[in-house]
């Protein structure tokens, strides 16, 4: 039983790696779908958005029913929901149908934070930050899985068939998370959780918003970065439409390690804080943006792998932070709840956000300028969660936890 908690950390990972390959199938097939369904750059950028509108419409309520109805209906339900999305997605023959269709994928992607944030921290006490890093290493690996393998299949089989065949996948697990979740024996018998325990204590509304704002600019520049490398690649430094996709999986590589690595930075070497880890890694943010700015046509590979790596390692990896500490602020009991709204003003950012940055390369003709003011917005929200997010305790260990 001592290795249960890890079978369940996996199964949540993977929970991620499954609903991820629905979410960046979106920017992994823009080199294909683009030319065929006539888009224009903003355009492909409106499809993140209208990912990240179906979240921002439901993911308070989201996370106020993964409260109520428990990890696995909640789990159930958004794969089910964000399966059975993409399926119709991928049958798009215009803008409008596919932006549908996306906006209800993020619809039923909502329930997947809020519900297997609350797995972890019924199930972690300790290193609380590490696993949830862990977790969110699902969100890239995803990702990365649907770069290396999503392009090629694209490229013999279309995008469209390798698109619903994702739905499908998204939709079986569901079924198999159904039957595998498990919650700890404290959880089942003293209802942990539940909506008994959601009315203790004060929500600590002035550093759950200002968090939410801070990292709502950060998440702007993780879309812009996944959504536009591919085209920048291509566009800019002249690569193949099949090897611009693929060249994703070394940031989302990247993204793996960072969410483990800042996680174990924050537990240990910090001793559980997380408000100067997220400071730092929106400061090295700031720095890659300004030199994705910078390099052109030729660059080398020793250059460009390192620097594409590493935007992935801080400008992805710190999810598992932030939802540590947004979930410490709000204590276990209101935990989704508190994710869903974080998650909410996360959306309505990257809404306007990411498309505003293929806009400004459509009006320009310059990426430069783009990664440039992507720049700004990362220094604006590492100076908001600087001045403004106040930590609930030290080490990690808020009042109110189960002792260690």
């Amino acid at each position: 039983m001592a290795s249960f908690p890890l079978f369940i950390l996996a199964l949540i990972t993977v929970t991620h790696v499954i609903g991820a390959s629905a979410q960046y199938g979106i920017n992994t097939f823009a080199p294909f779908y683009q030319e065929e369904l006539g888009l224009s750059r903003a355009q492909v950028g409106l499809f993140f958005t209208a990912f990240y509108i179906g979240m921002a419409s439901f993911s308070f309520v989201a996370g106020w029913l993964s409260d109520r109805l428990g990890v696995r209906r909640a789990s159930f339900i958004g794969h089910v929901f964000a399966g059975t999305a993409v399926i119709f997605a991928s049958s798009a023959g215009s803008f409008v149908w596919a932006f549908i269709c996306f906006l209800l994928t993020g619809l039923g992607y909502s329930f997947l934070n809020p519900a297997s944030t609350k797995g972890v921290l019924m199930w972690f006490r300790r290193h609380r930050a590490t696993a949830m890093g862990i977790k969110q290493t699902g969100v890239p690996a995803g990702g990365v899985l649907t770069a290396l393998v999503g392009a090629p299949l694209a490229a013999v089989f279309g995008w469209r068939a390798t698109l619903a065949g994702l739905g499908v996948v998204n939709v079986l697990f569901g079924l198999v998370f159904w039957f595998l979740w498990r919650e700890p024996a404290e959880a089942e018998g003293n209802g942990a959780g539940r909506s008994g325990a959601a009315g203790r204590g004060r929500l600590r509304i002035r550093s759950l918003l200002a968090l939410s704002c801070g990292t709502a600019l950060l998440l702007i520049g993780q879309m812009s970065l996944l959504t536009y490398l591919p085209l920048f690649l291509k566009e800019k430094l002249a690569f193949s439409t099949v090897h611009a996709s693929q060249w994703l999986s070394i940031t989302q590589s990247g993204a793996v390690l960072g969410r483990v690595g800042w996680g174990t930075v924050s537990d240990r070497l910090y001793g559980g804080r997380r408000k100067i880890v997220l400071v730092l890694i929106g400061v090295i943010s700031v720095f890659l943006a300004v030199a994705l700015s910078i390099i052109d046509k030729g660059v080398s590979p020793f250059i460009l792998v390192p620097l594409t790596f590493l935007a992935g390692f801080t400008m992805i990896g710190y999810q598992g932070v932030s939802y540590s500490l947004i979930s410490e602020i709000a204590g276990q009991s209101r935990a989704g709840m508190a994710l869903g709204l974080m998650i909410t003003i996360n959306a309505l950012g990257t809404v306007v956000g990411t498309p505003t940055f293929g806009a400004i390369v459509d009006v320009t003709g310059s990426y430069a300028i783009a990664w440039q003011a992507l720049a700004c917005v990362l220094a604006l929200g590492t100076v908001n969660i600087a001045v403004f997010v106040s930590e609930a305790g030290q080490g990690g260990q808020r009042p109110g936890d189960p002792a260690a």
